[in-house]
This record gives structure tokens, C-alpha cells and sequence, in this order.
């Protein structure tokens, strides 16, 4: 009774070629997803958002250690260099040249550079200007002068046919703020290292090699803050010099403006005389 029922069970099924079986199965579960396919969507958003994150702080920090981006770093220092309008930039720097150490301290309107009062000290000598008028500090006179101002000087192509000097066109007198700041502005200076200036970390921009002059480096802090400025010289006449910012900052709201921008202003109580004599020419 067994093999009776066995053999019509046997009868029942369908001829078909095993082997072709076998194939479809195997191209079946060949196109089945496996478990690590399943698995691999759900992980690689978050490695990709890890690697995106990483990027993002190499880009804008340099890396652990490393130093802001060049770009970054630039425009932090011309900031600083042209500072929002409505404020007055108030620095004092120390500047050594040739044996010789001068302290400069200068109010500038941020709106009207012109608008700017310097005080020069050299040694024992003291030498305050505003514009085209100075301050005698013995007889407490202001004397404003009814000269032209001192002509830009020109650009200099003798020492480097074809190239033109990067400070040329600015007023002989202009202060080195002015010079950096055009410098900045015109793109021709580059971040070119790393160091450190009285124990603080500092990163270089120096004036690019094709600039026409030799290359002079302004070290700034990494907010772009500067903190130091060295001049090899124009050539063999010039003496390098040196030139550091114990002070460097950016005055905002301040009520009385005159008061630090003016001669008058600062000295309320002098006597004021127009005359023809160009005020003393500044180192």
C-alpha cells in the first residue's frame, strides 16, 4: 500500500530539467539583498556627515594646529587695518631704524583717513601733527599752514625696469597704516608662515617677491590683530627697520571726535597762526 501511494505521488509531479532549476534559484539569490547590503545605507550618512564635520575644521582652522586660512587671515588684518566706519583706529607703534627708536601714536578717522592726528617722539624731541598744521608745545601754538601738502611721491622704475613700486602715489608723509592698508587692499601681499612675536603666536604676510621693492613682512596675530612689521629697506640706503604695535585698537562711539582727531581739539587752549611755512616734515 506503501509503494502504491509512493508511486502516485511520483506520477503527480511535473517533469522539469533539474539543472535549469538549479540556475533560476542561484540568479535569485544572487539578486536578494544580504544583511551587510542592508546595512551599509544606514551607516554612510553618518560617515559621511563625520568626514563633512572634519573637513569643515581644516578648512576653517588649518587643522588642529594649523593656521587660518590664508584668505581668512588677509582680510582679518585688513580689518584692522580699515576699520568699520564711524570708528577711529588708535595705535601706537615703536619703531627702529638705523640705531634710532621713534614712538608714533596716530588717531585716524576710519570714514576720512585724512582726518588723522600723529604723535611723533624721537629721543628727546616731540612732534605732533594734524593735517598740514603742528603743535609747538613750548609757546602752546598751533600753526596751520596755508602750503600744499607734500606731492605723492613717484613711482621708482630705475633699480627694476618694467616694475612699479606698490607705495608710489601715496603722500611721502603718509604713516605706515595707510601703506599696509593699500598693500592689503591691492592684493599684494600673501601669508607666508608661521612665528612667534614676544611669545605670542603669529603668522607672517609678506609682500609678494614680484612686487616691485623688496619683501617686508607685517606679523599679525590670528584674529589678524598686528603686531609687527620688518622693512629690510628699498636698497643699500635704506636702513631695515622695525616696527612693533604695543597698542592696536579700535575705538567705537566716541563723543567727542575732535578731541582726538584735531590739534584744536586736543589743545583747546592754544593759540592757533596760519602762516606759509609747510609743517616740519615727518621721519
Amino acid at each position: 500500500m506503501n509503494s502504491e501511494i509512493e508511486r502516485r505521488l511520483r506520477a503527480s509531479r511535473p517533469v522539469v530539467d533539474d539543472e535549469a532549476i538549479d540556475a533560476a534559484l542561484l540568479e535569485r539569490v544572487r539578486r536578494l539583498p544580504t544583511e551587510r547590503r542592508r546595512i551599509a545605507p544606514r551607516l554612510a550618512p553618518v560617515a559621511a556627515l563625520a568626514v563633512v564635520i572634519a573637513a569643515a575644521v581644516v578648512v576653517l582652522t588649518g587643522g588642529p594646529s594649523g593656521p587660518p586660512s590664508a584668505s581668512a587671515l588677509t582680510q582679518a588684518a585688513l580689518h584692522w587695518f580699515a576699520p568699520p566706519p564711524g570708528t577711529i583706529l588708535h595705535v601706537r607703534s615703536v619703531e627702529t631704524q638705523g640705531g634710532v627708536t621713534t614712538t608714533r601714536e596716530l588717531w585716524e578717522s576710519a570714514d576720512h583717513p585724512e582726518q588723522a592726528r600723529e604723535l611723533r617722539r624721537s629721543g628727546t624731541q616731540a612732534q605732533e601733527t594734524s593735517g598740514n598744521a603742528f603743535y609747538d608745545t613750548a609757546t602752546n601754538t598751533i600753526h596751520e599752514s596755508s602750503a600744499k601738502p607734500a606731492p605723492a611721491k613717484p613711482a621708482d622704475t630705475a633699480k627694476a625696469p618694467g616694475k612699479v613700486d606698490p607705495l608710489a602715489g601715496l603722500p611721502a608723509a603718509d604713516p605706515v597704516v595707510d601703506k599696509t592698508r593699500a598693500l592689503l587692499q591691492a592684493g599684494q601681499m600673501e601669508v607666508s608662515g608661521h612665528a612667534t612675536i614676544d611669545g605670542q603666536d603669529a603668522w607672517a604676510i609678506s609682500l609678494k617677491a614680484d612686487a616691485g621693492r623688496p619683501v617686508w613682512t607685517l606679523y599679525v596675530a590670528a584674529d589678524g590683530r598686528p603686531l609687527e612689521l620688518r622693512d629690510p629697506g628699498r636698497d643699500a640706503s635704506e636702513a631695515p627697520q622695525t616696527i612693533r604695535w604695543p597698542v592696536y585698537e579700535v575705538l567705537r562711539d566716541v563723543r567727542d571726535r575732535d578731541a582726538l582727531l584735531t590739534l584744536q581739539g586736543a589743545h583747546p587752549g592754544a593759540q592757533v597762526i596760519t602762516d606759509d611755512a609747510p609743517p616740519p616734515q615727518k621721519g
